[in-house]
């Protein structure tokens, strides 16, 4: 008997270290590449390099979209 052990996949986020927002994005095009990496809140306007990564399972992420 063969047991198929199911891999969980983790998916990286992105969130604002202020307010804890995943309503974040990169400042420009050119933010990592020509220029130091800097990134926005949409949500309570926090603007700098340092942003919180987290991982979440893909299951928990479908969980949340089906409640």
């Amino acid at each position: 008997m063969i047991k198929l052990r199911n891999k969980k996949k983790k998916i990286k986020i992105t969130v604002c270290p202020v307010c804890g927002s995943t309503n974040i994005k990169k400042v420009s095009a050119f933010s990592g590449w020509l220029l130091p990496e800097e990134y926005i809140c949409l949500d309570c306007g926090y603007r700098g390099p340092i942003v919180a990564e987290i991982e979440v399972d893909d299951n928990e992420t479908e969980e949340d979209k089906s409640d």
